[in-house]
C-alpha cells in the first residue's frame, strides 16, 4: 500500500531567545494541541516561500527565512508529512492568533512540557539535545 505524502513547512520563531509556539484550533484536525505555525505547501511552491506565506496567513507576520533547520518524513495514519523546519529570527508586523486558540513564547528547556503534535515531537527532541542546531538562540 502506498500512503499519500503531503509536504509541510513550519517556522521556529525565535525572538529574546524565545521559541513561539502555537495551540491548534479545537475545529481542526490535531485540535488542542500545540505546533510550530506552518502549513501545507503549495503545487509549484517552494518549501521556503511556503513557510512565509504560512506565517503571513497564520500570524499576520512577514517572516524572513534565516535557514532550514531540518527536514524529515513522519508518518502520521495513514499519511505521510514531510515537514521542513525553518528558523526565523526576524519578522515585520505584530503577531496575531489568526487560525491558533493560543499563542505562547516559550524557552528551549519548556518545550517537552507542552503536549505538541506527533509531527513536531522529532524536531523537538532533536532541538532540546542540541540547541547549535538554531542559531538564533543563545545558548
Amino acid at each position: 500500500m502506498k500512503f499519500p505524502v503531503i509536504p509541510v513547512a513550519s517556522g521556529i520563531i525565535i525572538k529574546d531567545n524565545k521559541i513561539l509556539i502555537g495551540l491548534r484550533s479545537k475545529r481542526d484536525q490535531g485540535g488542542g494541541l500545540w505546533e510550530f505555525p506552518g502549513g501545507k505547501i503549495e503545487l509549484e511552491e517552494s518549501d521556503k516561500n511556503a513557510v512565509i506565506r504560512e506565517l503571513k496567513e497564520e500570524l499576520g507576520i512577514d517572516a524572513s527565512v534565516k535557514q532550514k533547520v531540518m527536514q524529515y518524513v513522519h508518518k502520521y495514519k495513514n499519511t505521510l508529512y514531510d515537514i521542513s523546519f525553518f528558523e526565523i529570527n526576524s519578522y515585520g508586523g505584530e503577531v496575531k492568533m489568526n487560525v491558533h486558540d493560543d499563542i505562547k513564547w516559550v524557552d528551549l528547556s519548556t518545550l517537552k512540557d507542552y503536549d505538541f503534535i506527533s509531527g513536531d515531537i522529532l524536531f523537538i527532541d532533536k532541538v532540546v539535545e542540541d540547541p547549535s542546531i538554531l542559531n538564533s538562540l543563545n545558548k
